[in-house]
């Protein structure tokens, strides 16, 4: 296929160009492309795919959004479908993936765009205060409180509430919120009269909170009020036809005219990006106080990076991490890999020998050996951190909640 090589070179060169693909397949190796459109449809129907495409860009652009991944389209998707109603939605992902842009978007895209967009970290505010910030206070509430002051809640009526981190957010006032969900009215601290509010929620995490949920250290139904719709952001490393947008995306907003050689490139894309788009802006930042001139090198790019996170091979970058739980990591990211090998040779030798069109093959249980290499590889790893599943997940690179599913699959909840 000709086409190949020239939008591999395109997605270098022109990194925010959208791309549309008028073709019978649904995905090319190595290429971003943001839209497949099938060849077997009518002008008609071609005319209406290219017109959605044209407003989820729309959508993304106006937000600040920059990328061409479908996990940002499928979040554009989703606001798009949810920001005209009043529900509540609940934003998941690692800090630095752009979760507030997403509630903004949510906002932006409402009939309550003209009103107030209210937002608050939970988890940058003692609980003690954030009870009085959220819900305000009377008159000699506590020490301090000299005259009355209205919370947040009353800031955002009639607009929109955005609690960041609402994972850290202690049960007592979780119990709090949820009244006021549910009902549209609170009392705030130290009063006796209710207030009535008309606001609409917005919260995010970087937490599973249905491992909290489990645990009991978050209330089960305010996980459900607040996630009636999840919209979920992957990390940048998950998505890397992202990364190179977003560099031109900045450097073209400071006007700076430069590029990467082909190996500073690979290795931007090959980095880990533990800190996500925050950890991408950041390391332009300092590329751009050094006053670079025409082409950076890859020597350049690594000078600025965590040289713990810089290397040269196949295996997935690891950051900021202990070479023992990089090691751990390492291992089982490799194994997975292996896994989805054999079953690409399952799938390969069912379609040309018989007996395996159209079944479906998992990862990991396209061989009983790899299944007990896996258990071995967690239960190894629990004990070496006393059980503690955070830290057990942390070392083996994965989120928690999928680390409780497999968990579960090989009973070892105990």
């Amino acid at each position: 296929m000709e086409a190949v090589p020239f939008l591999r070179k395109l997605n270098r060169l022109s990194p925010l160009t959208d791309v549309f693909l008028l073709t019978g397949r649904r995905a090319i190796a190595d290429v971003s492309v943001d839209h497949f459109i099938d060849s077997a449809l009518s002008l008609g129907e071609i005319e209406q795919s290219i017109r959605d495409a044209i407003g989820i860009r729309y959508l993304l652009d106006s937000a600040g959004i920059v990328g061409h991944s479908k996990n940002l389209r499928d979040a554009a998707l989703r606001i798009q479908q949810v920001a005209p109603t009043d529900i509540s939605v609940l934003v998941t992902g690692p800090s630095g993936t752009g979760k507030e842009l997403v509630a903004r978007a949510l906002h932006e895209n409402s009939p309550r765009k003209d009103d107030e967009f209210v937002s608050i970290n939970c988890a940058s505010i003692p609980d003690t205060l954030l009870e009085s910030e959220l819900f305000g206070y009377e008159k000699g509430a506590f020490t301090g409180a000299d005259s009355k002051q209205p919370g947040l809640l009353q800031h955002a009526h009639k607009g929109t509430l955005f609690l960041d981190e609402i994972g850290e957010m202690h049960p007592r006032l979780q119990a709090k919120l949820l009244r006021a969900i549910e009902t549209k009215t609170f009392t705030p601290v130290g009063g006796r009269k209710a207030v009535t509010v008309d606001v609409r929620i917005i919260a995010a995490t970087n937490r599973d909170l249905e491992l909290d949920v489990e645990s009991g250290n978050f209330r089960a139904d305010l996980y459900y009020r607040l996630g009636v719709i999840n919209i979920q952001l992957i990390r940048l490393a998950e998505r890397p036809e992202d990364i190179l947008p977003l560099i031109a995306h900045f450097l073209g907003r400071h006007k700076k005219g430069i590029g990467f050689s082909p190996d500073a490139t690979d290795l931007l894309l090959k980095y880990g990006w533990p800190g996500n788009v925050r950890e991408l802006t950041n390391f332009l930042q300092r590329l751009l106080i050094t006053e670079p001139q025409g082409e950076i090198s890859r020597e350049t790019v690594a000078s600025l990076l965590d040289k713990h996170a810089v290397a040269d091979r196949s295996l997935p970058v690891v950051t900021n991490v202990k070479t023992e739980e990089s090691g751990y990591r390492l291992i089982y990211q490799a194994l997975l890999n292996l896994a989805n090998e054999v079953m690409e040779m399952k799938k390969l030798i069912g379609k040309h020998f018989g007996g395996g069109e159209g079944q479906e093959v998992h990862p990991l249980t396209a061989g009983g050996d790899l299944e007990e290499m896996e258990e071995k590889l967690i239960r190894e790893t629990l004990a070496k951190v006393d059980g503690n599943r955070k830290k057990a997940a942390s070392f083996l690179g994965i989120g928690e909640r999928t680390l409780y599913r497999k968990l579960k699959k090989y009973n070892l909840m105990g």
